[in-house]
């Protein structure tokens, strides 16, 4: 028997719900990770004119002008406490449109529930593969955490999403990732606000350089 595949819309109210999920105690998680059906432009192999105006209008970066994201380099800014980061020299439209949410979201990790270590191996894997495909903006679903009040203590050990939100910057701007990550931010509220992140990755050499020489 088979089904219909879920709509764009469908998928991104998914994601809504997950941001402000909270897991019950469980020795075994699992990782939920969505690839949002790209939109008929954004499945062509060759951009089209509007997708090429638009990216020379918000400044695609090419290969010999993508810098990295160092812990030295981040610019800090504060909304609900969380910092965004930015490598220096990206282009501040498309900075923006990255803090607003106007970039398409092609892909979303949750990682609802899971341990420190494990939620950070998971983020490194996600990277690493949707820089891979091309992605360009994804999503980081971390859940807004708990007050200081009820959050567990360390004999609980239930995870605490709180803990892994607060360490998700570092975890971007480290090695594993500084070369794969040109920017962040906190969602916007439709996207899931202080539970999740907008992630810009750095383009494919070969894309940035087919664009760029467009």
């Amino acid at each position: 028997m088979t089904g219909r595949r879920p709509t764009r819309d469908e998928l991104e109210l998914f994601g809504k719900v997950l941001a402000d999920a909270r897991p019950l105690s469980s020795d075994k998680t699992s990782v939920v990770e969505v690839e949002i059906p790209p939109t008929r432009d954004a499945a062509s192999d060759t951009p089209s004119p509007t997708r090429r105006k638009a990216a020379k209008r918000a400044g695609t970066l090419t290969p010999k002008a993508v810098p990295q994201l160092s812990p030295s380099h981040l610019d800090q800014h504060a909304r609900d406490g969380a910092p965004h980061g930015k490598a220096p020299g990206l282009d501040r439209r498309l900075q923006l449109r990255l803090k607003r949410g106007q970039l398409p979201i092609e892909a979303r990790v949750d990682l609802h529930g899971l341990s420190r270590e494990k939620a950070r191996a998971v983020l490194n894997g996600f990277v690493a593969r949707q820089t891979a495909l091309g992605r360009r903006c994804v999503l980081v679903i971390t859940g807004k955490g708990r007050p200081d009040w009820q959050r567990p203590t360390p004999d609980e050990g239930s995870p605490d999403a709180g803990v892994i939100r607060r360490a998700l910057p570092e975890w971007l701007r480290d090695n594993a990732n500084k070369e794969k990550v040109l920017a962040f931010a906190p969602a916007q509220p439709r996207d899931g606000g202080a539970g999740a992140w907008y992630v810009l990755l750095r383009r494919r050499r070969d894309d940035a350089g087919r664009e760029g020489g467009r």
